[in-house]
């Protein structure tokens, strides 16, 4: 199909909502006037977007700052959506039972461009934990997660990222990027080691289908001061008995 006849079978104004939508949920809260400033649009046109989603409760609004939010409604879409993902419900009896053995966070995630997305997640009962959100989407450079699904994966365009130091460990380049996925594909499993949220660090190995290629990674992920020294091997172990009970269900 050429361009100009996509083009009359798109209607711009709910683009434009969407892309409203998006931005609000990567935010905390934001004011008419922010988001005008960040979109583009006018501000009688934001307005009048934001309302409309108000009126369909993808969003609610701060009663005493005026400023708006993405409502639990949007929250509950990406749930069902999620739900529905085959490699979740096929993962989920063996993330629990990941759990029951290291008694630490354990995480799903699947690709999403350049990004990880956080499928799933069975949360550590420790009172030092340090949560990242399902339905969370972060750079496959910053994410053992990422990095995995990366290394195995050809599938995913590499020579256009735009890196963010997210902490002072965070990989800022592709060469940088590069020999760690190298590295990766020698060792078959990732770690992160506090470069996305500092205090946390994460090991992760890929979930591979019949063709060999990495379509999600699991994750051991817990305060940096819990990793002693030799868990690696002992949650490396895990992750990997893990996974592969997770692709022999997949193949069935």
């Amino acid at each position: 199909m050429k361009n100009n006849e996509l083009d009359r079978n798109i209607i711009k104004s709910v683009v434009k909502a969407l892309n409203l939508l998006e931005i609000l949920a990567g935010h905390e809260k934001l004011g008419v006037s922010e988001l005008s400033e960040i979109t583009g649009f006018g501000k009688s046109t934001t307005h009048r977007m934001l309302n409309t989603l108000k009126y369909l409760n993808y969003v609610d609004q701060d009663l005493e700052s005026d400023d708006y939010f993405v409502s639990m409604k949007l929250y509950e879409l990406g749930n069902k959506v999620a739900n529905k993902i085959p490699i979740k419900n096929i993962a989920r009896p063996h993330l629990e039972m990941l759990f029951n053995k290291v008694n630490e966070t354990v995480n799903l995630g699947v690709i999403d461009n350049q990004s990880v997305l956080y499928l799933d997640k069975i949360v550590s009962k420790e009172p030092l934990r340090i949560e990242l959100d399902i339905g969370l989407k972060v750079p496959i450079y910053s994410s053992a997660l990422g990095k995995t699904l990366a290394a195995f994966n050809n599938d995913i365009k590499l020579d256009n990222i735009e890196y963010v130091k997210h902490t002072e460990k965070t990989i800022d380049s592709n060469e940088k990027f590069y020999k760690e996925l190298e590295k990766i594909r020698r060792q078959g499993y990732a770690f992160d080691n506090e470069e996305y949220i500092k205090g946390l660090v994460c090991i992760a190995v890929p979930v591979f289908n019949s063709k060999n290629k990495a379509v999600a990674s699991i994750s051991v992920s817990l305060p940096a001061a819990r990793l002693n020294e030799g868990d690696m091997e002992y949650y490396v172990d895990l992750l990997r008995k893990c996974t592969k009970s997770i692709e022999k269900d997949l193949f069935l």
